[in-house]
């Protein structure tokens, strides 16, 4: 079973070779505008070094959201085209899942910043089960409430806040183990943003 793992949530590219649950490869690096190009040029890079052919992926996992709007949509475009013109099985997962599984702890708390005060987050507990589904919450309430649960949790993101918090190095190994990822359609796979867009939310707030 050979996987390439896709993340784009962030200005974090983070492209995996996944064989057999275990991850043979990988490349990480930070993008700027320029993120579409970099994606297909890790992608080619990373199956090219390890003599491995697009055709003979089995599935393609895609990190759908919540995160970077431009991101997401970059990712799940790359990921469901390769899946949908070479044949090859695609599955979703969650980017707070996939950050709440690079650490260990009892009550963990993956955050991504959403501006003006509001987060996107989740709360698992230490075998990695929901406790709080994810959502876009104020973070002084997602705080609250991953208190009220554990009074020392563990919080992890790739923002920084000014309390502490464990900085998101991918664990792609435990993700295998113990994430959750769901199949898609090729056809239909779309992002996962949680909200809408600031452009959006305005056009709405007009009445239009």
């Amino acid at each position: 079973m050979i996987s390439l793992f896709l993340n784009t949530f962030s200005k974090w590219l983070h492209v995996s070779l996944v064989k057999d649950n275990k991850e043979i490869d990988s490349i990480l690096k930070s993008c700027g505008n320029d993120l579409s190009e970099e994606a297909l040029y890790s992608i080619k890079t990373l199956l090219d070094r390890n003599n491995v052919s697009i055709s003979s992926l089995n599935e393609i996992v895609c990190v759908s959201g919540p995160g970077s709007f431009t991101g997401l949509r970059i990712g799940v475009t790359i990921a469901k085209t390769m899946a949908y013109f070479k044949n090859i099985k695609l599955y979703s997962t969650s980017s707070l899942d996939v950050m709440a599984t690079s650490v260990k702890g009892d009550v963990i708390v993956p955050m991504i910043d959403a501006r003006r005060g509001y987060v996107f987050g989740a709360i698992y507990d230490k075998d990695y089960n929901v406790i709080m589904e994810e959502c876009y919450i104020k973070l002084d309430e997602l705080v609250k409430k991953a208190k009220k649960i554990n009074n020392n949790p563990l919080f992890v993101s790739s923002d920084e806040f000014d309390f502490e918090v464990v900085p998101f190095e991918p664990d792609i190994d435990n993700f295998y183990k113990y994430g959750k990822k769901s199949e898609e359609d090729s056809m239909t796979f779309v992002p996962n943003y949680l909200k809408r867009t600031e452009a959006e939310e305005k056009l709405n707030d007009s009445g239009h």
